[in-house]
């Protein structure tokens, strides 16, 4: 598949589930002092996520050009290194504002990947907040991955968090082994191998990072994929 092919795939899936398409916005930040670049799909949405203003639409979907060249997520120093990281990139996204959580966004990534996408099951893994008990059982719900290839982690891999402050929550992680001998494949190399390919983050955006470092519960949960 080309890029196009994939960004429309996306898209296309969402919108089908009552997603509003929205465009990238630009990859410099017009109002937010906090970011040099835009680092991540969920910048333009912050003010949402933060009560801020009301959404037009609860449900979004978009493809968001975004820059890591600096602050917390800074991939520069990756470039060249590893085969995946870039400095510039696209981004797809779904995104609840306040409406669907983690069920949803949880069984549909799994239903792109897998049913539409056709990507091997037997390469695929999640990873869950290891706190995050409500998301580990959706995923053995919900999904037919086998059991043990639901992993809990720590805050590192699985805490996302946009920046030192602002809108934070546990996420689950879906891995791709792109090893040639599949039964070579352990839990031990998720996060750690780089056979181990990070194809989707589902973040549950539910708290606000206070300068302080403290967490409060913001006033509605939300989906940041």
């Amino acid at each position: 598949m080309k890029s196009k092919d994939i960004r429309n795939s996306f898209i296309d899936y969402f919108k089908d589930r009552s997603h509003s398409y929205v465009r990238s916005s630009p990859s410099v930040p017009i109002d937010d002092p906090t970011l040099l670049f835009t680092n991540a799909g969920m910048n333009q949405f912050k003010p949402i996520f933060l009560d801020q203003v009301k959404a037009d639409s609860l449900r979004a979907v978009n493809s968001q050009k975004c820059i890591r060249v600096s602050g917390k997520h800074n991939d520069l120093e990756e470039v060249g290194v590893d085969t995946f990281h870039h400095t510039f990139f696209e981004m797809l996204g779904n995104w609840s504002f306040g409406d669907y959580y983690k069920k949803e966004a949880i069984s549909w990534a799994w239903e792109l990947f897998t049913d539409v996408w056709k990507l091997d099951k037997n390469r695929l893994w999640a990873t869950v907040y290891v706190e995050d008990d409500e998301a580990h059982d959706l995923w053995a719900k919900y999904t037919d991955i086998k059991p043990d290839r639901i992993l809990r982690c720590g805050k590192e891999d699985n805490f996302w968090e946009m920046g030192e402050t602002g809108p934070c929550g546990p996420c689950s992680e879906i891995h791709y082994y792109i090893g040639s001998d599949i039964d070579q494949q352990s839990q031990d190399g998720v996060n750690k191998s780089e056979k181990y390919w990070e194809l989707w983050n589902l973040v549950f955006i539910q708290s606000n990072r206070k300068k302080d470092g403290s967490l409060e519960e913001l006033p509605a949960k939300h989906v940041d994929t």
